[in-house]
């Protein structure tokens, strides 16, 4: 046997090169397997962090509120608040019924939330009034440089504003600035307060 792959050297070649591509595909299965464990691990972890804070806010009080730390109460306070609208049937009258400044809240998760990795997957995802109440709330509770740039978005996609259209490059500079303005970390300690500031409307 040994002799014949040795009379035949383009067989060896070829035995290498199977084995080779055997090993590469060993190794991307692997790193495939690695990457869907650890999204689902990190899924995992996100619903287990929205149920405790879902269970920990589901009654405000004063007293809860005040002494609550405020990305928490923020994110507490609104997955209850879209946890409400979501079991109703109507859920545009269940919105509507909230309060203007729990329409915020719930607004600017959805944006922290759908805009996870840009500003524009939110607006890609989301129309009236949710738009809306998110630009209002970007407004009330953030400063006045975050809230020009979420404007401009605002109005790129907005299919009622036909002077504004949708430019790719200036899109994606749009993103960047805003994510610059507005980590997700400052987000959620303003709307905290936001909410502290306004207990209650939330109550």
């Amino acid at each position: 046997m040994i002799q014949y792959f040795l009379d035949h050297p383009y067989f060896i070649a070829i035995f290498f090169a199977v084995l080779a591509f055997t090993i590469w595909l060993c190794w991307k299965a692997t790193v495939a397997s690695k990457k869907r464990y650890g999204a689902n691990a990190k899924l995992m972890a996100k619903i287990k962090e929205e149920n405790e804070l879902m269970n920990e806010f589901a009654v405000l009080t004063e007293s809860l509120i005040a002494s609550a730390q405020p990305e928490k109460l923020f994110k507490g306070t609104a997955l209850n608040l879209q946890k409400r609208v979501a079991k109703k049937a109507d859920l545009m009258a269940e919105f509507n019924a909230l309060s203007e400044e729990q329409k915020e809240i719930y607004a600017l998760y959805s944006v922290i939330d759908d805009g996870a990795v840009a500003l524009s997957d939110f607006f890609r995802n989301s129309t009236h009034p949710l738009t809306d109440y998110a630009k209002s709330a970007v407004k009330n509770i953030l400063d006045s440089k975050a809230a020009a740039v979420f404007s401009k978005e605002f109005n790129a996609f907005d299919d009622d504003n036909e002077s504004v259209s949708v430019i790719p490059a200036e899109i994606s500079r749009l993103d960047s600035e805003f994510a610059s303005l507005a980590p997700v970390s400052e987000i959620c300690e303003k709307a905290g307060r936001y909410i502290k500031e306004n207990a209650e409307k939330f109550i």
